[in-house]
């Protein structure tokens, strides 16, 4: 009887200890229009929560006005094997700045472009066939 208290009294300081290790949950509610990107609303636990990247094909940037987030990415679906191979520009690096893709540590990371702040800038992105598309990337806030 002793040792079932025992099990029954650790299993419930465990619990209360890894309760106190989750981030709290932000109970504030947020009005206005949701812009699609993600369902995370800022508050007062929001610098605990990341923001996901927007993905884009390389086809469908051309031309184009995409709008970000600051401080996520703009993160480019190149083709399998290619994401080494593609490079890009901005016009203003403090609103946005390439990012090349390639092997690192044994993981393949995807090209893209870092938003920095808000503003907007006019970007080119060039595939391993030497074709460039030309995008504006409007960075704004959450």
């Amino acid at each position: 009887m002793k040792r079932s208290s025992f099990i029954v009294a650790g299993v419930l300081v465990a619990g209360l200890l890894l309760a106190g290790c989750s981030p709290a949950a932000d109970s504030s509610s947020s009005s206005g229009t949701d812009s699609g990107s993600s369902s995370v609303k800022p508050g007062a636990s929001a610098s605990a929560q990341a923001l996901p990247p927007t993905l884009v094909s390389p086809g469908d940037l051309d031309g184009r006005d995409v709008t970000v987030i600051v401080g996520t990415s703009l993160v480019i679906a190149a083709p399998d094997g290619t994401d080494a191979e593609w490079t890009g520009t901005t016009a203003d690096r403090t609103i946005a700045e390439f990012s090349a893709g390639g092997a690192s540590e044994g993981a393949t990371f995807h090209p893209g472009y870092i938003a920095r702040e808000t503003g907007t800038t006019d970007a080119t992105l060039t595939g391993p066939d030497g074709k460039e598309i030309s995008f504006r990337i409007s960075v704004v806030a959450p």
